[in-house]
C-alpha cells in the first residue's frame, strides 16, 4: 500500500540514524565521488532508450580498435623497414575502409544519444533500472526492481531524480548499521567502479575510490572480500587489471557485508537476543 510507505521509509532512516554512531563523523561525498555520481546518473537516465545504441557503439569501437591506425607507424615503417612498405599501405587502406564504413553509423548513434541527454528533465525510470541490471547479466523480476526504485524514490513519483540519487548514496556511505536499503546503491557503486563499462570491476578501478573513502586498511579489507575467496581469502590475480569480478559476485559480497554490519549493530544484537530468548 503506497499510502503507508512514506512513514515507513522515514522510520527506517530514523532508526538507522539512531543506530549509526559514526555517521556524524563520516566524511560527506567527496568531489571525485560527486563527479563519478554525475557520470553514472547521466548514464542511467533513459538507459532503456540508450541501451541498444550504447551496445552497438561498444561493438564499433571494439572493431575499430582491432585495426591499429597504421598512420602512426607509417613514417617509421617506410623509412626503416622498406620491405614492409606494401604491407603498411594495405593496412592503411583497410583501416580507412573500415573507418569510413563504421564512422557514419558511429556518428548517427552518438547523435541519438546526445539528443536524449539534452532533454530538459533527466531522471531514472523503472525500465531504465531494469535495463541496466539486465546489461550486467541480472534477471530481476518487476517486483525486485520496484523495491529497488522505492529505496530511492523519496517523493514516490515513480522516477529517481538527481537529488534523490545523491541522498541515497550519501545515506549508504554513512551507514554502519546495515539498516539502510542498499540494493540500488550497490548498482550505482558498481557502475562508478566500472569506468570502462565492460560489466566488470577490477582492483585497479576500485583502489583509488576505496582508499579515499575507507583508508588503507578498509581498502585492503574490501578488496580481499571482493577479489579474494570466501571470508577474505588472498586476492586472486586473475583476469585484467589485477583481477576482475562481475556484478553478481559484487552484489553477493556486498549483501553479505551489509548483513554482517546489521548483526554487529546495537539493534542487530537486540534482535539476536530476542530470538535467543524465544528459542529457550
Amino acid at each position: 500500500d503506497n499510502t503507508n510507505r512514506p512513514n515507513f521509509k522515514m522510520t527506517t532512516h530514523q532508526n538507522n540514524d539512531n543506530n549509526n554512531n559514526t555517521a556524524d563523523n563520516q566524511d560527506p561525498i567527496t568531489p571525485n565521488e560527486l563527479k563519478e555520481l554525475k557520470r553514472v546518473f547521466n548514464q542511467l537516465c533513459y538507459f532503456a532508450e540508450k541501451a541498444e545504441a550504447l551496445k552497438r557503439l561498444k561493438e564499433i569501437r571494439k572493431t575499430l580498435a582491432f585495426y591499429p591506425n597504421p598512420s602512426k607507424l607509417q613514417d617509421k615503417e617506410l623509412l626503416y623497414l622498406p620491405h614492409r612498405r606494401q604491407s603498411v599501405i594495405e593496412e592503411m587502406e583497410e583501416y580507412e575502409r573500415v573507418s569510413l564504413e563504421l564512422g557514419g553509423e558511429k556518428a548517427e548513434l552518438e547523435k541519438v544519444l546526445r539528443k536524449i541527454e539534452k532533454r530538459p528533465v533527466q531522471h531514472i525510470r523503472l525500465e531504465d533500472t531494469t535495463s541496466a541490471l539486465k546489461s550486467l547479466g541480472m534477471k530481476p523480476s518487476k517486483k525486485e526492481v520496484l523495491n529497488m526504485m522505492w529505496e530511492v524514490d523519496e517523493n514516490l513519483d515513480g522516477v529517481i531524480d538527481w537529488e534523490e540519487f545523491c541522498t541515497n548514496f550519501e545515506r549508504n556511505i554513512q551507514d554502519r548499521s546495515g539498516l539502510e536499503p542498499a540494493n540500488f546503491y550497490h548498482l550505482v557503486q558498481f557502475m562508478i567502479y566500472d569506468k570502462d563499462n565492460n560489466g566488470m570491476v577490477s582492483i585497479d578501478e576500485t583502489m583509488y575510490l576505496l582508499y579515499a573513502r575507507l583508508g588503507r586498511d578498509g581498502m585492503e579489507s574490501t578488496i580481499s572480500k571482493l577479489f579474494g575467496g570466501e571470508d577474505g581469502a588472498p586476492v586472486k590475480e586473475v583476469g585484467n587489471q589485477g583481477g576482475e569480478v562481475d556484478f553478481q559476485r559484487y552484489w553477493e559480497v556486498l549483501s553479505k557485508e551489509q548483513l554482517r554490519r546489521f548483526h554487529e549493530s546495537d539493534l542487530g544484537k537486540i534482535v539476536a537476543g530476542k530470538k535467543g530468548m524465544k528459542s529457550k
